[in-house]
């Protein structure tokens, strides 16, 4: 059984032979750690591509991520300012919108004409057809709350939920496409799974009625039209959310990625007979600062609390950095890779 196979049988909750494994993302960590920048890759589909299928023949990851460290392009494309940095992920220097009623004025077809975005659709499809018959391939963007923050302002955006709430959801909305019009892209280009990371929403940021309020609503929405499209989804939520974890499988997410922050014990209690979990090697002080062995020990302890289950993914908590070492990220997908189920 090939790890597609594995990771596939994993999300629709039929046992296979081994745990599923993968890293989260991680674009940033192997572009940069083959020396290029994610500004100097993009316009590169090839070697993008090269690099990638490269990285994760060391690896072996189950799953492949396609547009990771970009999820900010979108706001560039639609007229807003990034700046790339030397290592890591670009950040939002110029949100796309200074009021709410701004939505109006931006055409999404912009998203589908950048030469950026199409060259993120291009690693897709080269990615799709060099392994993608063994290999699971994902897309990689934000969610809705978290792209309209990108495109709003983080500060404008936490002070809208109490005094503005018409041009959250106004912006929420004008998001919610948004991010649908740049996933779909994916999609077509031959991803099977799309990585949809919250992190706005997280219980470290939004209160439990918040999420519930302003989230939750777009969320199910837009991945409900996503899995129209052919997807599955994987929703990643940055922080503790283990006070709103009982809501997620109502959004209709084909698996939960979880933060270190949260009990996968906890997890499994509570969403793990109605959806995928995974999670949640701590990608800082483990990934980055441990070594090999403690890694492994760690993944091991993860498992044990996930109880053993075949709908568990092990995989890190969150986005790996750039100082992650290879031997690392090798320890923790071997872990999965060699424990049976």
């Amino acid at each position: 059984m090939n790890a597609k196979e594995v990771v596939l049988r994993a999300i629709n909750n039929e046992k296979p032979p081994r745990l599923a494994a993968a890293i989260f993302s991680g674009g940033a960590w192997t572009f940069n750690n083959k020396g290029y920048t994610l500004e100097e890759i993009l316009g590169k589909p090839e070697l993008a591509a090269q690099l990638i299928i490269e990285t994760n023949g060391q690896v072996r990851s189950d799953i492949v991520w396609a547009g990771s460290g970009y999820n900010n392009l979108p706001v560039r494309a639609l007229g807003g300012k990034i700046k790339f940095r030397p290592r890591g992920t670009p950040d939002v220097v110029e949100p796309l919108l200074k009021k709410a009623a701004d939505v109006d004025k931006i055409n999404l077809d912009r998203l589908e004409e950048d030469e950026g975005v199409g060259s993120l659709l291009k690693t897709t499809a080269l990615l799709d057809r060099a392994i993608g018959d063994h290999t699971l391939i994902g897309g990689s963007g934000w969610g809705p709350f978290s792209l309209a923050a990108q495109f709003y302002g983080v500060e404008k955006m936490m002070r809208g939920l109490y005094t503005d709430q018409a041009a959250v959801h106004a912006v929420l909305e004008f998001a919610a496409e948004a991010a649908f019009r740049y996933y779909v892209g994916f999609v077509k280009a031959g991803a099977r799974i799309l990585s949809i990371a919250e992190p706005t929403a997280s219980g470290d940021l939004i209160s439990r009625p918040h999420f519930e309020k302003f989230t939750l609503p777009h969320l199910i929405r837009f991945i409900g039209r996503t899995k129209e499209a052919g997807a599955l989804n994987l929703l990643h939520i940055c922080g503790n959310i283990t006070n709103r974890l009982d809501l997620i499988p109502g959004c209709g997410a084909d698996v939960l990625s979880v933060d270190y922050k949260v009990d996968l014990a906890r997890v499994k209690e509570t969403v793990g007979d109605r959806l995928a979990f995974a999670g949640n090697v701590n990608p800082v002080d483990v990934l980055e600062n441990a070594t090999p062995a403690e890694v492994a020990a760690v993944s091991r302890q993860c498992i044990e609390k996930a109880g053993r289950d075949s709908n568990f993914i092990l995989m890190p908590g969150c986005d790996i950095s750039t100082g992650v070492p290879m031997e690392n990220a090798q320890a923790m997908i071997e872990t999965g890779l060699n424990w049976e189920l």
